[in-house]
């Protein structure tokens, strides 16, 4: 498995990290939002520190067959390690320590238990010593997603460091309880994708409000010519999905695919890189903005121009309400009549999107009152908009 550069903020130690039961059962309020892959992927990771501690989180895209289509990780991409994890080690001489990576077409859905890599002949391979222990990474726990109908969808894997506790028997099974959850979650996102395409552009009403994720925002800086001169630690990452995703392929052409990434972005031209612009990229990996700003005499002296493009993760005004009420003191139940509530809905919508009786959304709705220190929808709306507003 692609793991990523050390210049992510890891967690703190894990001495002794314990399941979270109440996060566990509010994660299918969000598994459930109907999010676009690209959307429902980030968000999910995040989640997902919340319920079993690790350092951090990855999801592998495959096609049935268990081949790799593209990935998604928290933090900077290390294109070096990344390179020489696909040329010598994928499908290759990690089967000398581990199973590999094409084995997952075999694998059963549930979870690969971290106990099995936790010996000698991991720990002295050269996988661990030239991919995982230059960027802090000791063991893993992994989630095999399959379908209903036992389609492959991916790969789920939590990472922890070596000062970390190992991975418990109750976090491996919270995380077999999570995996049916996140491939309902994928295909739900996948078939309101396909039929929002069908069904031609959302109005202004309907479309979804997207808001600036949390993460920091990237910048590369790049001569008169379009050529890379420098690039902060996550760029590389954030451009690659944003122009198409991370695969092999994009990785391999290195800081010459990223030049013809920003070339695509801003009309494919030096002259277009210098003029001031601002764009929305929306692919199936999510949704993120660039900016280009022209900069005079920043390397070569007076008269020498260079651009500075910035570059930003957009995240559904959806994910961050839910990464809100997580916070707040809500049970399960509670958290997704207070979303719904906050999107507009009645109590007796709610009963009816949720399948549940009017009665049990009143009750829900007067706990929720009563924990929030709230009397009505509209001051209960203010207090989560507040408290989104103060960011994560």
């Amino acid at each position: 498995m692609l793991v990523i550069d050390s210049g992510f903020t890891m967690t703190p130690m894990l001495r002794s990290p314990t399941v979270s039961k109440r996060r566990l059962a509010q994660l299918p309020a969000l598994l459930g939002a109907g999010l676009a892959p690209g959307d429902f992927i980030p968000a999910l990771l995040e989640a997902l520190h919340e319920v079993i501690p690790s350092a951090r989180n990855l999801f592998d895209h495959t096609d049935a067959q268990g081949s790799l289509l593209h990935y998604y990780v928290e933090g900077p991409v290390d294109e070096d390690i990344a390179q020489h994890y696909f040329e010598h080690f994928h499908n290759r001489r990690e089967a000398d320590c581990m199973p590999a990576f094409q084995s997952l077409a075999l694998a059963p859905g549930g979870v690969r238990s971290a106990r099995p890599l936790m010996t000698p002949q991991f720990y002295n391979s050269a996988l661990y010593h030239e991919i995982w222990k230059p960027q802090g990474l000791h063991s893993r726990l992994e989630g095999v997603v399959r379908d209903a109908g036992g389609r492959l969808l991916g790969s789920l894997v939590l990472y922890r460091g070596p000062d970390d506790a190992p991975f418990s028997s109750d976090e491996e099974q919270a995380l077999a309880a999570v995996l049916p959850w996140v491939a309902r979650g994928l295909q739900a996102g996948q078939a309101a994708r396909l039929q929002g395409t069908r069904s031609g552009p959302a109005s202004e009403e309907a479309a979804p409000r997207y808001l600036p994720a949390p993460e920091l925002a990237e910048t590369l800086l790049l001569d008169a010519e379009g050529h890379l001169l420098d690039a902060t630690a996550g760029a590389a990452r954030l451009l690659l999905l944003a122009t198409g995703g991370l695969t092999m392929d994009a990785l391999a052409e290195g800081r010459a695919g990223m030049e013809a990434a920003l070339r695509r972005v801003f009309d494919s031209g030096p002259a277009a890189l210098g003029r001031a612009r601002s764009l929305t990229l929306i692919n199936a990996h999510g949704r993120f903005t660039a900016e280009a700003r022209a900069l005079l005499g920043h390397l070569d002296g007076p008269g020498s121009p260079a651009t500075l493009v910035t570059l930003r993760r957009l995240e559904p005004h959806a994910v961050a309400l839910h990464r809100t009420l997580r916070q707040l003191p809500l049970t399960a139940g509670q958290l997704q009549v207070c979303a719904a509530l906050c999107q507009g809905h009645g109590a007796a919508d709610i009963a009816q999107l949720q399948g549940v009786a009017h009665s049990t959304v009143v009750d829900h709705i007067r706990k929720i009152y009563r924990a929030l220190g709230v009397g009505s929808v509209h001051e209960l709306c203010r207090r989560v908009e507040s408290e989104m507003a103060t960011g994560p």
